[in-house]
This record gives structure tokens, sequence and C-alpha cells, in this order.
């Protein structure tokens, strides 16, 4: 995983981002640490000692960086919400159409989630950890993306741009989900077959006139 060196950690209390890269690099190891610790076996069963074990690195370095275990969750949640917009856009830069955009966009989301599962359960997890947090990480998406929308509006269907945000990100989600929980190396022929289908829905519109067949 990529982690952001934040210039403005306003939004990350408890964070305190070193100036060097050597103090960086300290501080992206702790990272993956508490990641691959929340993923496997959950935020409270999570001590800060656990973290400092993986990172093979001193208890002192860790709140050196951060105020607590709380205060780096919360970063890994600020970073994905970076990362993920990150790469969103650079497999969409080169589309001309609001269409080209959601399908190249559902693409790089779906392997994405493929290859970075952890971001689900600790993202999901935030929910019941920080629902503040949860809830402000889905409605800066929404926003982000409504306002997106909205630049293409004559290429759109006249429905609310906030509506469709969400509609869209609901979408994204749990497409990549059903992928993840399958356990199957995602070929790029099974990630374009998924993709289509939704693309198609999207176009032709689920409720559009039934067809002689369905696949299953």
């Amino acid at each position: 995983m990529e982690y952001i060196l934040f210039n403005d950690t306003s939004l990350i209390k408890g964070v305190n981002i070193p100036k060097s890269q050597i103090g960086f690099r300290k501080m992206c190891n702790i990272c993956a640490a508490a990641e691959t610790l929340f993923d496997k076996k959950g935020f409270y069963e999570t001590s800060v000692a656990d973290i400092c074990k993986l990172a093979k690195t001193a208890v002192g370095t860790f709140y050196i960086y951060f105020q607590d275990k709380t205060s780096i969750y919360t970063y890994l949640i600020r970073n994905y919400y970076v990362v993920i917009k990150n790469h969103l856009n650079k497999n969409i830069k080169d589309c001309k159409t609001r269409y080209e955009m959601e399908k190249e966009g559902l693409r790089a989301f779906i392997r994405f989630g493929h290859t970075h599962p952890q971001c689900y359960k600790i993202i999901w997890g935030c929910s019941y950890i920080d629902p503040v947090l949860f809830e402000d990480y889905y409605i800066r998406f929404a926003k982000s993306y409504s306002a997106a929308l909205k630049r293409f509006g004559a290429e759109l269907a006249g429905v609310d741009y906030t509506i469709m945000a969400w509609f869209l990100i609901g979408v994204a989600n749990f497409i990549c989900l059903k992928v993840i929980l399958d356990h199957k190396k995602l070929t790029e022929k099974k990630l374009n077959s998924i993709v289509e289908d939704v693309m198609t829905m999207f176009k032709g519109g689920l409720f559009s006139a039934p067809r002689k067949s369905l696949k299953k």
C-alpha cells in the first residue's frame, strides 16, 4: 500500500508527519504493520505493542508519529481516500466521455479492491470504531463524485447528481466485494466480463425491455 505524506494534518488528530524521508519510511513501516494486524485481528484485538513487534520497532518510536492506536487508524482511513481517488483519476484521465470514465473507473476500482482486500475490512470496520470518520469518508467521496458528474450533465439521465453518486459508489463497492468474496484469481477476461455486464445495465436501464435470456 502507498502511504501519503500529508502536508495538512488538520483532519488527522494525533499524527505527527515526519519531515525527513528516513522518518517517513519508519512511519510507513509502522503503518504497514498496523494495516496487516487490523485486517487479521481487528482494531480492538490489536495493541500498539503488537504493531511495534510486527514492524520490528520500539514502542517509543510509534509514539513519535502517532498519539495512540486510534490516530494510526484515522491516518489509514484518510490515506485510503487519497490513494483510491488518485488511482481512479490516473485510470480515467484519458477518457473523453462520462460513460468511458465510469467504465474505466469501475475497472480500476475492482482491480484495486481485489489487490487490497484489507481496505474493505478496515474502512467498513470504521463504522463502529469511529462512525463520524466513516460517514465523513463516504460523504467526501460522494460530494467529489457528484461534482464530477454534474460537469457531464448533458450526457447523463436527468436525476439528482448526489443520488447518482451514491448509487454508483454502492454499485462499485458491492460488485468489488463480490469479486473479493469469490476468492478466485481475477483474470482480465473475468474483469472485462463483469465491467461489461455492469455497463450494459447502466446504459440499457435495469428495467428496460426483458431480454430473451439472462446469464446466470
